[in-house]
Order: C-alpha cells, then structure tokens, then sequence
C-alpha cells in the first residue's frame, strides 16, 4: 500500500505547477467562489503550488497535523486579508483536493483494480490531512475575526467592558456617577443662586450623560432626565426674571444626546455578546 502512496505523492510533487494552474483555472471562475473571480490568478496559483509541494512532507510526517499548520496558516492570512469569506476558501479546498485526484485518475497511475483499491485504503490519510487543513484555517479565520473586531471596537469596547472608567463593578460606576451629578448640583446652585446666572455652565453635564450611556446604555437616560429637570426646575425658582427659552433648549438637547448614545451603546452592546458568542 506505501508503494502507491508513494506513487501518488511523487506525482504531486513533481507536477505541483501543473496541478496548481489546473485547480487555480476552476477555483477563479466557479460560481461558488465569486470572491475569488477578481484576484490574480499568479497569486491563487502561487498558493495551490506551496500546497502540492508540501504534500510529500504533510502526508509522511508523524504528526501531520502541525505540519499542516506550515501551508494552513498562511493560506487563511491571505485570503482573510483578500476579504474572501471563510465558506469560499473551504470551498477553494475542496476543489483543490478535487483536482488532486483527478489529475492522478487522469494520468492513469493505478490501472488495475488492485491498484486502484489499495490506493482508495491509502487515501485515508489524505483526507485527514484535508480535513486538518480545513480545521485549521477556520481556525485562523476565527482568530483573524476576533483580532479585526477588538482593533475596530478599540475605545468604545473597553469602556464597555469597564476596563477603562470605573473598573469592572457597577458599583464603582455608580459612585463616580453620584459624585458628577452632586457636582452638578453644585455648580447649578452656585451660577443660579450665587451668580444669579444662567451662563453656559451646563455644557459638562454631557460627561455624565455621555457616561451614563456608554455605562447603562438606554438605562442612561435617566441621568439626562435628571440633568434637564435639574436646570429647569433651578431656572423657574431663583432665575424668575430671566426668559427660560436658553434652558429649555439645553434640556431639549440633554435628553436627546442622551437617548441617542443609549440606543448606539445598545446596539454595540449587542455585537459584543455576538462577539463574545463566536470568540
């Protein structure tokens, strides 16, 4: 049976060029691999070249399934960054295990039906080593995904997370939150009372209310809620001679900044739990 593994794998080797430019002609034109209809065909068939090549090494080693790491890895990192989905490039496998075989039928290597039935047995490593290779560059895909999705959340998912402001308990975002809207307080008493203003003050309200958001997602509104009453109810006790249209906007503008973010910081929220789903 090793006679017509050997058979097989010195074929493949020796005519890796040639099997490659057969399997790169299929796999550019097939209707269940469009993404890679546009790619240079040099570079699909420069990959299907270090596949063939590397059988002989994949198929006779002790523990093919870290040989197989050599061609898998690489071929997932370049087509991942080709933008080919994961479903294609398991596809592009499948046809280039195809073309393997059909080459080695074409060529008539094993005539007899002996020949032919030792060589299927023989097959059977083979196949797991496709069936590794397939494994292994889901794999990378799965990792390059989790990799793309961290750099693209970057800031916002570490606040999420608490990792940034107000460490991983509720708590501590909570206390941090009182401490801003009893400054807020103040600084509304001291301007509406001391000053007898209504000067722009209330634009640090928004780091609360941004805050509140990022944190409690829709729950946040509240603290809009809270900053516009706040100002109004402080406007109509001790601002009486002063026209109430300014704050009235400031309070239009709290709550709707706020339910803005909330429902963005939802919507966030929910691509991390699918996030963390498939990671």
């Amino acid at each position: 049976m090793q006679a017509y593994a050997a058979k097989l794998i010195n074929l493949i080797e020796s005519k890796a060029e040639s099997i490659a430019k057969q399997w790169a002609a299929d796999v550019v034109k097939h209707n269940r691999t469009p993404s890679y209809h546009s790619l240079p065909k040099e570079m699909v068939i420069e990959q299907g070249i270090k596949f063939y090549r590397l059988f002989r090494q994949m198929s006779l080693a002790e523990v093919p399934y870290n040989e197989a790491k050599n061609f898998s890895w690489k071929y997932a990192e370049e087509f991942y960054e080709q933008k080919i989905p994961l479903h294609e490039a398991l596809y592009a496998l499948i046809l280039m295990r195809r073309h393997l075989w059909l080459y080695a039928e074409f060529q008539g290597i094993f005539v007899t039906a002996l020949e032919k039935q030792q060589a299927v047995e023989s097959l059977n490593r083979t196949i797991l080593m496709f069936d590794y290779v397939s494994y292994q560059v889901t794999e990378k895909y799965q990792e390059l995904t989790a990799e793309s999705v961290n750099r693209k959340l970057g800031i916002v998912k570490a606040f999420l997370m608490g990792k940034l402001i107000g460490g991983t308990k509720n708590i501590h975002k909570t206390i941090m939150m009182l401490l801003l809207l009893a400054a807020a307080i103040i600084l509304t008493y001291y301007n509406h009372v001391i000053q007898e203003t209504e000067v722009t003050f209330t634009h640090l309200f928004y780091i609360p209310i941004i805050l509140a958001s990022i944190w409690w997602g829709k729950k946040g509104i509240l603290v809009s809620v809270f900053l516009a009453a706040l100002i109004l109810i402080s406007h109509a006790l001790f601002l009486k001679g002063i026209p109430f249209t300014a704050d009235i906007v400031r309070a239009v503008m709290f709550v709707a900044i706020g339910s803005v973010l909330g429902w963005l910081m939802e919507s966030v929220k929910k691509m991390e739990e699918v996030y963390e789903i498939f990671t």
